[in-house]
């Protein structure tokens, strides 16, 4: 805020803490550009805290009340909670172009978490290429498993592919595995990878999800990319 009287030297000066965005980071280009494919009415929507009055700008909320969140940096545990508790109803785009060499999807793919094949077939992390299959034996450590390749269903895998995957994270931003709300990364592709959770819940895997089609369902606007680009 600029402070031009008369009895001090122009200088600019710090609003109020309540005046100010303190979730705010620096906006880079990765931020401008993503806000550009969402209507101008819904970029920087502003919300007070009516608790303490703080002010916080969404970077997009859509008509539906969803708010998207582009997070290009690193942020504390705290305020990953205090955003997710704030706007409740969001999604996390984050920019993961400086970790994508350091992030290993699996080339086998997975039938979605609701597939049927996983009423009687359990994938294991790691071993994306084989399932273990459930037994009706059991003994005194819990239920037996007979380890298979996961060729033989292979068909079956095809018809319930989703675009899930296992994956491998070198030095991962681990504050994007505690979010409870939507994790989207991206890596400066057409594509888009969320991270979520595989049957048993303790896995973890991702699932392929295309740029356009995000932006696309929440209202906003991109060209997709023509099958011979």
């Amino acid at each position: 805020m600029a402070k031009c009287g008369s009895q001090k030297t122009w200088h600019w000066a710090h609003l109020r803490p309540l005046e100010c965005d303190p979730w705010w980071e620096n906006e880079t280009q990765w931020h401008r550009d993503w806000k550009s494919l969402f209507p101008t009415e819904w970029q920087e929507v502003v919300h007070i805290d009516q608790e303490t009055g703080e002010k916080h700008v969404a970077d997009v909320k859509t008509e539906r009340g969803l708010v998207i969140e582009f997070q290009h940096s690193n942020m504390p545990t705290e305020e990953l909670r205090a955003r997710e508790s704030f706007y409740k109803n969001m999604i996390w785009v984050v920019d993961g172009r400086s970790f994508a060499q350091n992030f290993d999807i699996d080339k086998d793919p997975l039938p979605h978490p609701k597939s049927q094949l996983l009423e009687e077939i359990v994938f294991h992390s790691g071993l994306a290429s084989a399932f273990f299959k459930r037994s009706d034996l059991e003994n005194e450590a819990g239920p037996l498993y007979e380890l298979h390749r996961a060729t033989t269903i292979e068909t079956q895998i095809r018809h319930d592919y989703r675009g899930h995957h296992f994956y491998k994270w070198k030095r991962p931003r681990d504050i994007w595995h505690q979010a409870t709300a939507p994790v989207f990364l991206d890596f400066g592709t057409p594509e888009l990878i969320r991270l979520m959770h595989y049957n048993p819940a303790s896995q973890r895997c991702i699932q392929r999800v295309a740029k356009h089609s995000l932006v696309a369902k929440n209202g906003g606007h991109i060209e997709p990319l023509s099958d011979g680009a």
